[in-house]
C-alpha cells in the first residue's frame, strides 16, 4: 500500500517537473518498450523514441577551462604568515621535537579524560563561565583588560580633545591554564575560548601568560576541525607571525613561544600553508 502511494507520488512530481519544461518538438508518448531493433521503425514517432532511449538523461560539456585562465576578473589571494626575519625561524630538528611533545601531550590529557569521565581520578570542582560569557573568560585568564593610555592621550583628555590613540592591557593577574581547567571545558567552550584568545592577541599583544593559554587549549582542540575553530587556528598563526617580524633580538623569549604555535597550527593541524619555510 504504501509502496503503492509512493509510486504515485514520484509520479505525480515527475509529471510536474516536465510540466515546468516547454518541449522543444512534440512527441506523443509510446508505452511499448519492448520491440526488436532488428526490425526498423514504422512511425516518426516511434523512431524518435527509440533514439531517446539512447541518449542519456544528463549531459555534461567537456570544457577547457584553461583557457579562460588568463581572463579572469576576479582573484581571490590567501593570506599567508609573514616570514620570520633572517635568524627568527625555527629549525627543522626543533619543529619535529615540538610537534612529538605536543602530540605525547595530547594524548596524556586524553587519557586523564577518559579517567575522569570514569571517576577513576578526581579534580577540584572548578566553576567555568559559560561558552558565550567573554568577559568571565577574561576575568579568569588576565583578571581585566584596562586602558593604556599615553601622554599625548591624558593630555588630549584633560583639555577635553578627541585625538591620541587607546590600547587595551591586562593587568598581570588571572589563572594560568591549569589541568583542572582545560580538562572540563568542552569543546564549545574551548573553541570560543580560542576565539577570544585570537581577538585578545591581535588587541594587546603577546604575552607568556597568553602563550601557555594558547598551548593549553591547542592540547585539548580536537580534530577535525569546524570551520570556525580552523578559521581562528589560521588568523592565530598569522598574528604571531605578524609579531614575530615585529621583535627585534632573537634573544627575545617571545620567539620561542610564537614559533611554537605557528609550528602547532601549520605542522599538527595541518595548516602546511602558513608553515615556516624550514
Amino acid at each position: 500500500m504504501l509502496k503503492a502511494h509512493a509510486n504515485q507520488v514520484s509520479s505525480d512530481l515527475d509529471d510536474e517537473d516536465n510540466s515546468l519544461l516547454e518541449p522543444a518538438l512534440v512527441v506523443n508518448e509510446y508505452e511499448d518498450t519492448d520491440f526488436d531493433l532488428n526490425i526498423p521503425p514504422t512511425t516518426g514517432n516511434e523512431y524518435l523514441r527509440r533514439e531517446a532511449q539512447n541518449c542519456p538523461k544528463v549531459v555534461v560539456a567537456n570544457l577547457d577551462t584553461k583557457i579562460f585562465n588568463n581572463r579572469q576578473t576576479v582573484k581571490i589571494q590567501t593570506k599567508d604568515c609573514m616570514p620570520a626575519p633572517h635568524g627568527f625561524g625555527p629549525r627543522p630538528d626543533w619543529v619535529k621535537m615540538q610537534i612529538e611533545d605536543f602530540v605525547q601531550l595530547r594524548q596524556k590529557i586524553a587519557h586523564f579524560k577518559a579517567l575522569l569521565t570514569k571517576k577513576k581520578v578526581t579534580l577540584p570542582a572548578v566553576c567555568l563561565p559559560l561558552a558565550n560569557d567573554a568577559e568571565s573568560w577574561c576575568r579568569l585568564s588576565f583578571g581585566r583588560l584596562q586602558l593604556k593610555t599615553s601622554a599625548r592621550q591624558e593630555e588630549s583628555d584633560a583639555t577635553g580633545g578627541i585625538h591620541g590613540e587607546t590600547q587595551l592591557q591586562n593587568d598581570g593577574t588571572g589563572t594560568p591554564p591549569l589541568l583542572s581547567i582545560i580538562a572540563r571545558m568542552d569543546q564549545q567552550q574551548i573553541e570560543r575560548v580560542l576565539e577570544y584568545h585570537t581577538n585578545w592577541l591581535e588587541a594587546t599583544g603577546f604575552t607568556r601568560k597568553q602563550g601557555q593559554w594558547f598551548y593549553a587549549l591547542l592540547s585539548v582542540l580536537q580534530k577535525p576541525l569546524t570551520p570556525e575553530a580552523c578559521s581562528w587556528l589560521r588568523q592565530l598563526a598569522r598574528l604571531c607571525s605578524i609579531i614575530r617580524a615585529s621583535l627585534v633580538s632573537t634573544e627575545d623569549e617571545a620567539v620561542h613561544q610564537l614559533n611554537l604555535l605557528i609550528c602547532i597550527v601549520a605542522r599538527y593541524f595541518d595548516q602546511g600553508d602558513l608553515a615556516d619555510k624550514t
